[in-house]
């Protein structure tokens, strides 16, 4: 049973492997051409080494963050007249952090290097590959700031990332996708937007195939006990053996299946929703509230059943309370005021859109009046329950 526990364990994890977390780089090797391909080969070992150190080794074949290194030469000094030559190298190591799929460059650090070899250049510049230390703090210093400074661009271009990563999901490049989204921390104000889409890209990535653990029953061989009949004659005795028959275990194999969980339609909110056009449909998932964050967050399921339109905007236009306050600082990208944005609209595809009311002072409880445009059509909402 728990090796059983054990395997369904496993089989649930990758479902998951790129959730937000620490950020890891694909490493990339050096492509200059004035560099022999043995110092190339030596290099890009060194760094694999630098990476698994700081725990920034990319295990996946589509992650996005990359360290790209460029391997200069300064100077490369030869004594000659000698009975060997000794070679001497100065060089440059520059590490640039970037990303693979859109281009953005979002750090760079140059690490000085030397090395010194009896022989030619080559054997030089090897030495000054071997020269690098994985244990050099400005490696540590690198990664840790290449990752602030990933999450700091994608703080400021929230927007930005979740089209491109959209883009990547019309193109069914799931994996690219998550991985281009996997550095959407909690505290970004895209998060909840970036979580609706990673949870859409995850139908499309290959899980692991079922586990079945097969039980073994071996029934206990029953000995039959030996019977010895003695017939009585005359003449002589004779004895009678009844054979000792032994049964042979049979083996039964149970299979037991691990079925996977059957995902749950989530259920419509209880409200009045009226839309202007006949080929959108809007369904309203949840409305909640959140004290802490001073915020009210509408997420909706929106259907686009029209070939012809591909693309529109969303905007929040109003919402009133049930004591007929209008709320007036509303937003459609997490804590930033943007009432409006543009948004890919491919037809007969589940979108999940979201719509915040933003630095409330008290717990509202019910929105009388709530109207929404998007894709051109406008959606009013009445009688809006919100959960706390």
């Amino acid at each position: 049973m728990k090796k059983l526990w054990l395997l369904i364990s496993m089989c649930m994890f990758p479902l998951w492997m790129f959730a937000q977390g620490e950020i890891q780089f694909t490493l990339l090797k050096a492509s200059q051409e004035d560099i022999p391909q043995s110092v190339t080969d030596a290099l890009d070992l060194k760094l694999k080494q630098v990476l698994t150190r700081n725990s920034a080794a990319a295990a996946g074949l589509y992650n996005v963050f990359a360290m790209e290194p460029v391997f200069e030469l300064t100077d490369v000094m030869t004594s000659e007249g000698l009975a060997q030559n000794v070679s001497v190298a100065q060089g440059e190591l520059t590490l640039i952090a970037k990303n693979l799929v859109d281009g953005t460059l979002y750090y760079s650090m140059v690490i000085p290097v030397n090395g010194n070899a009896v022989g030619d250049k080559e054997k030089a510049m090897k030495a000054l590959v071997n020269g690098i230390k994985v244990t050099n703090t400005a490696f540590t210093r690198f990664i840790r700031t290449a990752r602030q400074k990933i999450q700091d661009y994608y703080a400021a271009n929230c927007g930005i990332i979740l089209q491109k990563a959209q883009g990547l999901y019309e193109q069914k490049k799931y994996q690219e996708a998550m991985s281009y989204l996997s550095a959407v921390s909690e505290m970004l104000p895209c998060y909840e937007q970036a979580s609706v889409l990673l949870a859409e890209l995850a139908k499309f990535i290959p899980s692991e195939p079922d586990t079945v653990i097969v039980e073994r029953v071996v029934e206990k061989p029953v000995e039959v006990e030996k019977i010895v009949e003695v017939e009585k004659i005359v003449e002589k005795p004779v004895v009678v053996e009844k054979p000792v028959i032994v049964e042979k275990p049979v083996i039964v194999e149970k299979p037991v299946v691990v079925e996977k969980p059957v995902p749950q339609e989530q259920p419509e909110l209880k409200c009045d929703i009226s839309i202007s056009v006949n080929d959108l449909d809007v369904k309203v998932l949840k409305c909640y509230g959140n004290e802490t964050q001073r915020r009210i967050t509408l997420e909706l399921e929106v259907v686009n059943r029209n070939n012809d339109i591909t693309s529109g905007t969303v905007s929040f236009e109003s919402a009133f309370t049930v004591d007929g306050v209008e709320c007036s600082n509303k937003g459609a990208l997490g804590d930033r005021h943007d009432t409006s944005y543009g948004v890919k609209f491919p037809s007969l595809v589940k979108l999940k859109q979201s719509f915040y009311v933003l630095n409330i002072t008290e717990k509202i409880q019910r929105f009388s009046y709530v109207e929404l445009h998007i894709r051109g059509a406008k959606v009013v909402i009445r009688n809006l329950p919100v959960e706390w």
